[in-house]
């Protein structure tokens, strides 16, 4: 114990020598920075990153060099052509990594990032040569990327034709193409899963998807085909239709990527992973499905922004984002979010912890699943298969102490009954639900048998979101709307009458990739529960009457009403409004 104790206290000396040799920190610094790390017993790295002393990319390079790894400015190399051309564009930008020279048949890469000895291993894997790291760091290796590969960039259908070239376009049996034992055998499926092509095509998925901005990435197998398809804003598109021979040796790579079990094929798996595609580290849920034909798999991609969006960049109106302030700021109370899957409510809860979250609060959320990390709020994982419900896990948070409970979604009577009481006791609750507008979600709580009374004495506000896609700026269109168009939106009478009303329809240019649409915004509607709403609550009034007062007296827009507004700003276009709202002839 003695022996190892000594032996990191070197490690650490021998880092700090390193940081004060690079002049990164002074020697004075080094000492205030190992008294902190002896009182707190962290990483030395770490404790400097903390006291602003030193920034990551230093510790990281440092450690590279520790571990014998040279220390290369490759702002002051020319690199020649024939060593570029070892690593494809695609590729080098995959990984962050420069080829810089080769010696005694060892290609040495400059690397962002020289801890991920795994890079070295695919490198190795691609090139069929030997690879050794050297330490450089990211602003240096995109400026190289940039000065060396301008003349060229990878596609995944390049990568195909290749591959088409090699093996030829005619389908083949499974027999013919020896995978029956391939199958039967994991580390000839391994194997397989490590051939140069297949990395590079799985990596050049990956850098699509991110370059597009996509959250989930498809791997769809069908009798006669295999596709590749990823979801922006919403919609799907196909990128690539592979060979369908090729789809085991894809999914197999991908499986190894998310160390899952590569020779259950079975079974359906899930998996969770860090990415580091270029310079963007991404989170990735990676779930396999059996189906008829092989497996599937679905990638999501989650968006570590979104934990720190604020509430004004989600396209509130600033009165309605009043009394959104309002809502959350109260000490206790429930505060409903509502909408189908994939309308955006999970970012709108976070971005209302992000509002609330300081040093003076202690706030807990649960759901199912915990898909992106807060900062300083307790995140707990759902898990019904060992009985930890909602409703059970809800019951343990409250005897922790929180001011703020977050509840992935209200499913049951009984997640229902104990968020109420969480707020009736003195807690600000927030939390989903789904139903199609504000109104309705007091008639769903209701059919889910929660008492008026309770209702009314916990409830503070509803909020109906969905989100629709933002028109392109640089190539949207203007157009004058005709009647019926008009009339499907809900345009106001008045509004019809002006010869000069105009709205926005897609078009497509580079800028959208063809698409029309750039990003997605929400719709929102919100109903606030006054005295009066809580009287026609106790009435069991319905959701018409509830809609009509809101409007009316609150000054309450629907989804409709509000997704008109945006059309005729130009936010939006009224295909998407009409395809995701619904129209009332209250």
């Amino acid at each position: 114990m003695a022996v190892a104790q000594e032996q990191r206290r070197t490690t650490q000396r021998q880092i700090g020598d390193l940081l004060v040799e690079q002049g990164v920190i002074t020697p004075l610094q080094l000492d205030e920075a190992l008294q902190r790390q002896r009182l707190t017993g962290d990483l030395l790295g770490r404790v400097l990153v903390s006291m602003g002393y030193s920034e990551e990319q230093d510790i990281i390079e440092a450690l590279g060099v520790q571990a014998g790894m040279e220390r290369i400015d490759i702002s002051r190399i020319k690199i020649p052509e024939n060593i570029i051309r070892k690593i494809t564009p695609d590729v080098a930008k995959f990984y962050n990594v420069i080829p810089v020279r080769e010696v005694d048949g060892t290609l040495i890469v400059a690397m962002a990032d020289p801890l991920n000895l795994q890079i070295l291993d695919d490198l190795q894997q691609i090139t069929g040569q030997h690879v050794r790291g050297a330490v450089s760091n990211a602003k240096d290796v995109e400026a190289a990327w940039k000065a060396n590969y301008s003349f060229e960039t990878d596609s995944i259908h390049e990568m195909l034709e290749e591959l088409k070239a090699k093996v030829g376009t005619a389908e083949l049996t499974m027999a013919e193409l020896g995978l029956q034992e391939v199958v039967s055998d994991i580390d000839n499926l391994v194997e397989l899963a490590q051939q140069p092509e297949v990395i590079k095509i799985v990596n050049l998925v990956f850098l699509e998807a991110v370059q597009k901005r996509a959250s989930d990435i498809h791997f769809e197998i069908y009798e006669e085909e295999f596709r590749i398809r990823i979801r922006v804003d919403g919609m799907l598109h196909e990128i690539v239709s592979p060979p369908k021979m090729l789809a085991l040796a894809l999914v197999s790579r991908v499986k190894i990527i998310s160390n899952m079990d590569i020779g259950e094929r079975r079974l359906p798996q899930d998996s969770r992973i860090e990415l580091k595609v270029g310079d963007t580290v991404i989170d990735v849920r990676v779930a396999t499905l059996p189906t008829l034909f092989g497996e599937g798999v679905v990638m999501r991609i989650l968006d570590r922004t979104a934990v720190k969006i604020d509430l004004d960049k989600l396209g509130f109106s600033p009165d309605l984002l009043e009394k959104i302030n309002m809502v959350i700021n109260k000490p206790n109370g429930i505060m409903l979010v509502t909408g189908p899957t994939g309308s955006g409510k999970t970012t709108t809860l976070y971005a209302c912890l992000n509002t609330l979250n300081s040093e003076e609060v202690k706030i807990i959320t649960t759901e199912d699943p915990v898909e992106l990390q807060i900062d300083r709020i307790i995140q707990c994982h759902v898990n019904e298969e060992i009985g930890l419900t909602f409703a059970r896990c809800l019951r343990a948070i409250l005897r922790q102490d929180p001011d703020i409970v977050m509840v992935g979604e209200i499913r049951d009577l009984e997640t229902a009954q104990i968020a109420v009481e969480a707020s009736l006791t003195g807690h600000l609750v927030l939390s989903t639900l789904h139903t199609n507008s504000a109104p309705e979600t007091i008639t769903r709580l209701l059919d889910m048998d929660v008492e008026p009374f309770l209702i009314t004495a916990s409830l503070e506000a509803v909020l109906a979101q969905r989100l629709v896609r933002v028109l392109c700026r640089h190539c949207r269109v203007r157009y004058q709307p005709d009647q019926d168009e008009m009339e499907l939106l809900g345009v106001p009478k008045k509004w019809r009458e002006d010869p000069n009303l105009r709205m926005f329809k897609p078009k497509g240019c580079p800028a959208c990739d063809y698409i029309g649409y750039m990003g997605r915004t929400g719709l929102f509607e919100m109903m606030l529960v006054d005295e009066t709403v809580c009287e026609m609550i106790l009435d069991r009034a319905l959701s018409f009457d509830l809609r009509r007062y809101a409007r009316k007296h609150q000054g309450m827009r629907t989804l409709r009403e509000e997704g008109m507004m945006k059309c005729v700003q130009g936010v939006t276009s009224a295909e998407e409004v009409i395809a995701h709202t619904d129209k009332y002839d209250d």
